[in-house]
């Protein structure tokens, strides 16, 4: 594909206005060029229209396969690191020096004048299971020709099923990934088997809503020394959170100050004890509002710059129609993913079992 044409596509889908054109020029400038291409004009038919739409579509596939990867990592980039392999390659992470952190802790003097020796460091490599994620795109050519429905709506509906596919499944490998360098999850062993806290088979911290803050307290040592931490979770489970009041226990009466205009204007505390404190992004699944997308329960407590998640896009994203039964169509985004856990020695999972 000419690059033009699809540095054109490439805007349209995401939405982008340029510096002479609104966002609904770029898309009508795209759709022009990608129907100039298919050898289409305004008087096209709708049978030659049918006839050119797996041309139309190849253009946009390779425009997404452009942008996807880029976009999963600006939303999974805290956790996740993403990349894209050939459809022909060996889907394989080089995770180097694993537990970097740990060699400050093995280093020992050396026999003769000051000279230091350093423990080894490993090198792994880690290949995720991958398999055919499908997304179905209700938008035709037609409707995007005729304008009834924008490059940048079918890119949205791709974008998003791709995203709830792997924003769940990393949240899975977090949650109750075992992860291949062999080291589990952050926890205090000095406290297992507390009366407070215990820990379930995939070493989570197991605390209640009243004492979320001590857990949290007993594992951030451990974290800082694999980066600055940062604590995520959902919406009822950080509004248990508060920073301590002297003389109080962690969510005896109402909070300090800071916390009130935080629990004001965001509905639950924004910094923990110099933490940052993030709400992940959740939403009912069924009818009956008694199924979230995540189990609320989880707390992640994550060191900045780590993506323990390996997520792997293999070869292109392919756009196929699906006709259906009752003579309507539809066409699906088919894309090659894994996702895995390649490491957890440097994050901390707290459930709270009473949520």
């Amino acid at each position: 594909m000419n690059k033009e044409i699809k540095l054109g596509i490439i805007a349209a889908l995401q939405g982008k206005p340029s510096a002479n054109f609104s966002a609904e020029d770029v898309n009508a400038a795209a759709i022009n060029a990608i129907m100039k291409e298919c050898g289409l004009d305004e008087n096209s038919t709708a049978r030659e229209i049918r006839m050119a739409e797996d041309k139309a579509f190849a253009l946009i596939e390779e425009a997404v396969d452009e942008i996807l990867p880029r976009k999963l990592e600006s939303v999974l980039g805290e956790f996740a690191e993403v990349r894209s392999f050939p459809r022909d390659a060996e889907v394989l992470f080089n995770i180097e020096k694993i537990g970097k952190a740990r060699a400050k802790l093995t280093i020992s003097k050396g026999a003769r004048g000051g000279i230091y020796r350093a423990a080894r460091l490993d090198s792994k490599f880690f290949s995720p299971t991958v398999g055919v994620q499908t997304v179905a795109v209700y938008v035709t050519l037609e409707e995007l020709i005729l304008g009834t429905a924008s490059l940048s709506e079918l890119y949205a509906n791709i974008l998003e099923g791709f995203e709830e596919i792997v924003y769940k499944e990393v949240f899975n490998a977090l949650a109750t990934g075992a992860a291949v360098s062999g080291y589990g999850r952050i926890v205090d062993n000095a406290t297992s088997g507390s009366a407070n806290h215990n820990y379930d088979v995939n070493r989570n911290l197991l605390t209640t809503k009243a004492t979320l803050g001590e857990a949290l307290d007993m594992v951030m040592p451990y974290v800082k020394q694999y980066g600055v931490p940062t604590i995520f979770g959902s919406y009822a489970a950080l509004v248990n959170l508060y920073n301590p009041l002297a003389n109080t226990t962690y969510a005896a009466g109402y909070p300090n100050g800071e916390d009130s205009k935080d629990i004001r204007a965001y509905g639950f505390i924004q910094v923990y004890k110099g933490v940052k404190v993030v709400e992940l992004p959740n939403y009912l699944v069924d009818s009956n509002n008694d199924q979230w997308f995540y189990d609320t329960q989880y707390v992640f407590v994550l060191p900045s710059g780590v993506k323990p998640v390996k997520v792997a896009l293999k070869g292109e994203l392919f756009l196929k129609r699906n006709e259906q039964a009752t003579g309507s169509e539809k066409w699906e985004a088919h894309k090659i993913m894994g996702v895995g856990l390649a490491m957890a020695n440097n994050f901390a999972v707290i459930k709270v079992t009473d949520l």
